[in-house]
Order: C-alpha cells, then sequence, then structure tokens
C-alpha cells in the first residue's frame, strides 16, 4: 500500500495528499481540514495543484506512491509556456479559463515572480508540475 504524500506551507501547517483518493487536507496541528481549491506555494518552492479537493499528483507524490527509478530533466520554461498556449489559446481567446489562470500562475511560480524567492531546485520542481499539467484533463486545451 502506498505511502501518503506530505508538504509543509510557508507558514508550517502541513498539506497532506491521500495516497489511494488523492484528496488534499490541510492540517494546522491537530486542526485537519480539506484544503482549499487552488495553487498553493510549499515551503521549498514547490506548489500542490487543488482541484474539487483533489490534488493534481506531481513527480514527488507520484514517487512516494510508486517510486520510479527513471529520472528526467525537465525544460521549465518550454512546458510552461507550452501549457499555457495549450489551455489559454494561441491568441488568448480562453483567457478567463480558470485553466488559463492556473497555467499562468504556474508559470510565473516557474520563473521565479512569486512573491517568495525560489531557487533552481524549486524552479525545476514547478517547471515538472508545468509538465505533468500538459498532461492532466483539467487543463483543457483551447480549441
Amino acid at each position: 500500500m502506498a505511502a501518503d504524500w506530505q508538504g509543509t506551507l510557508p507558514d508550517g501547517s502541513r498539506v497532506e495528499v491521500d495516497a489511494s483518493t488523492h484528496r488534499a487536507w490541510h492540517r494546522d496541528g491537530n486542526r485537519v481540514v480539506p484544503l482549499w481549491d487552488g495553487v498553493h506555494q510549499l515551503e521549498d518552492g514547490s506548489v500542490v495543484i487543488v482541484r474539487d479537493g483533489t490534488a493534481v499528483p506531481t513527480t514527488g507524490m507520484l514517487e512516494t506512491w510508486v517510486p520510479s527509478s527513471e529520472e528526467e530533466s525537465p525544460r521549465v520554461s518550454s512546458a510552461c509556456d507550452d501549457l499555457i498556449k495549450g489551455v489559454c489559446g494561441a491568441d488568448n481567446r480562453c483567457a478567463t479559463s480558470q485553466a488559463c489562470g492556473l497555467a499562468h500562475q504556474l508559470a510565473e511560480m516557474a520563473a521565479g515572480k512569486s512573491a517568495k524567492v525560489m531557487g533552481a531546485d524549486a524552479r525545476i520542481k514547478t517547471g515538472d508540475q508545468c509538465r505533468e499539467a500538459l498532461a492532466n484533463p483539467f487543463f483543457v486545451r483551447c480549441d
């Protein structure tokens, strides 16, 4: 059975994702509540995306749940650029969609434009999220 995934938010509280259901939880001391929908930046600069209470699996989560021996070196900017072009449209005609907004948030975090200064490792992790989002059905292509 796979282990649950955990991360730490900048305020020291924890994010927990159930391995079997992918439900995301916010733990602050003894208080545990569902994690609200959106993009959540973790203490290490990586992000967790929650949609309808369910986390979009990240590389770290997948490695916790099903360890992989393959090493990948993502191309951060091209993955995020491809994601934005795909979900927002080449002419930005889907710019008001929720998926487009989240894609831009991921790209900004990957570029290090978020409020918290991130190191190269955190930008790469965020870039991994852009690459993973390309295959996620939430990020519907703008046709």
